[in-house]
């Protein structure tokens, strides 16, 4: 690039000028600016439309980053440009540039300069850049010639590429600004078929195409803009569909401040928080254990009288010693005695309600939320998690750990039922912690199964069916083998005949409806029908399948 386009686009970085205001800013006549102008425009770099501004493209908001990072003049300006380009393949040593037309002094002083930024690194092989925005960047500017990369998840397909249009729905990057995130790709993501797509998918397809930090980190944004709406259930399912879980499961830990698997997919966490607080999102604060301990003593020597509160969630796991941090006290109590007294005491502590829950703490149906800051956030429920999951006498018998902090008397959930809560809730990190669970713990799965039937027995929702895609995540992600699994899965299909079996179906039905093979839908049918629970009607040409007591309706 030339020092003029540089000073220009500097100028544009905060309002947008007149061809004149220009030219008085940056020191030149108006006809030589206007002429910087227009090749800038020919760059995708500015616009002219209403003024001069910056483009809204891809290779602007880069170079308007990269300008808050370096002085350019040191990594851009004229040959600069192009050894860096000559790098984009990969790191080449002096005598390798050399073959490609470029001075040996000028090679030595100019890469000097650069290295000096820390925008390229002199490695074994050569040197190399080191910083993903400059070399997205440059690819943007350098890129000559169409391409297309597709991706393709059970006949599905989704392509990236060089065009500006192309047949399709856009997904990925390519619908982030539609979705509020303002964000433009150098390449075109589209989902080619004509269909709308979920917040989830476009999420999913992102993830699927990043092919550097800034793109995860973008994904990252998006993923924190939405997440009140966002269904955690169908982000693993896609992510599972478009075989990108171990990329999924590791920005999902990276948000979560958990360790990830792939450090390269990521920027350094500071220049994430600084990212998304561009944005307008804040990832949620991690509190370690001696946060946790003065919050509970904090409370339990102001109560006045003493109470019995039950321990869940990573709280539970931190006294355990399986977690380090955690974003907030999950408790249950058995009264709204119990509830008042503690809701109370908190908020008499300086504790605030907070109101604008995500979607999924919403579905968690909290009695209260309570919030101050430099301690965890305390979710307080009364008898029941998650709207329905009850606090059972079993659980109660099977609690292992207790503690005391004044008047507040805290006893830990087994770790077996903790596994329950973990299974079918949708909150982040719920399901990395029922891996951890499940690898570090004796899990009792003989009474998982009878607790989940209990729970369904009590308040008539099919929670089993949450258990067993957690179980199933476990398996694919983690080698994590239920024994419980097959018995889970027949019990599972069992439910699902009855709810579907509401009205009379017949075997063609049933196979396309349940995702189930042929011959357990058979066995299960017979079973069903010995025990008088479902009737069948073989007069027709297939049987007629209906819940008994549907019939009498």
């Amino acid at each position: 690039m030339r020092e003029a386009e540089l000073r220009v686009i500097d100028c544009l970085r905060d309002q947008s000028y007149s061809v004149g205001e220009l030219a008085d800013a940056i020191d030149k006549s108006q006809s030589w600016t206007s002429e910087v102008v227009g090749d800038l425009e020919n760059a995708h770099l500015v616009d002219r439309t209403d003024g001069v501004q910056l483009a809204p493209t891809y290779e602007a908001s880069l170079l308007a980053e990269l300008l808050d990072r370096y002085a350019l003049e040191n990594v851009l300006i004229g040959t600069k440009e192009d050894i860096l380009g000559a790098l984009l393949d990969g790191p080449k040593t002096i005598s390798e540039l050399q073959t490609q037309g470029f001075a040996k002094s000028t090679l030595y002083k100019h890469l000097n300069e650069i290295q000096e930024t820390g925008a390229i690194a002199h490695t074994d092989d050569g040197y190399a850049i080191t910083d993903d925005t400059l070399r997205s960047f440059l690819e943007a500017r350098t890129r000559t010639t169409p391409f297309e990369t597709e991706y393709r998840a059970n006949g599905d397909r989704l392509v990236a590429t060089s065009k500006d249009t192309v047949d399709g729905t856009p997904t990925a990057f390519s619908a982030f600004t539609r979705y509020g995130v303002d964000y433009h790709p150098a390449k075109t993501y589209v989902y080619q078929d004509d269909r709308s797509l979920g917040l989830e998918e476009v999420l999913i397809h992102a993830v699927t195409v990043a092919e550097n930090k800034k793109q995860m980190a973008m994904a990252g944004v998006f993923y924190l803009t939405h997440r009140a709406s966002l269904d955690a259930s169908d982000l693993w399912r896609l992510a599972n569909r478009w075989e990108c879980v171990e990329k999924w499961a590791d920005l999902f830990a990276y948000i979560d401040q958990r360790e990830v698997h792939h450090d390269e997919l990521f920027l350094p966490w500071e220049e994430f928080i600084d990212l998304a607080n561009d944005y307008g999102v804040y990832p949620r604060g991690q509190h370690p254990e001696d946060s946790l301990r003065r919050g509970l003593e904090e409370l339990g020597d102001h109560l006045e009288t003493p109470v019995d509160v039950y321990l869940l969630g990573g709280g539970n796991l931190i006294l355990r010693g399986l977690k380090d941090s955690t974003k907030d006290v999950d408790i249950v109590v058995e009264d709204g005695q119990t509830f008042f007294a503690i809701a109370e005491a908190l908020q008499d502590l300086g504790y605030e309600e907070r109101s604008d829950l995500e979607a999924a703490y919403n579905q968690l149906d909290p009695s209260i939320v309570l919030e101050k800051e430099g301690f965890p956030r305390w979710d307080i429920f009364v008898e029941a998690v998650a709207g329905q999951l009850q606090l059972t006498p079993a659980m109660i018998e099977r609690c292992d750990q207790s503690f005391e902090y004044g008047d507040l008397h805290v006893h830990l959930l087994s770790l077996t039922d903790i596994f329950v809560f973990k299974s079918i809730t949708e909150r982040e990190g719920d399901l990395e912690d029922a891996a951890l669970i499940a690898r570090q713990a004796d899990l009792d799965w003989e009474s998982i199964f009878r607790e989940i039937k209990t729970q369904e027995d009590r308040t008539g929702q099919f929670f089993s069916f949450a258990v067993l895609d957690t179980l199933d995540v476990l398996d694919e992600r983690h080698d994590i083998v239920a024994p419980i699994t097959d018995r889970l899965v027949s019990y599972c299909l069992e439910n699902a005949l009855l709810v579907s079996l509401d009205a009379p179906k017949t075997i063609e039905d049933l196979r396309e409806e349940l995702d189930f093979p042929d011959h357990q839908i058979y066995n299960k049918l017979r079973k069903l029908e010995e025990e008088g629970q479902i009737i069948v009607d073989r007069s027709g040409r297939l049987n007629t399948y209906q819940r008994a007591e549907s019939t009498d309706r």
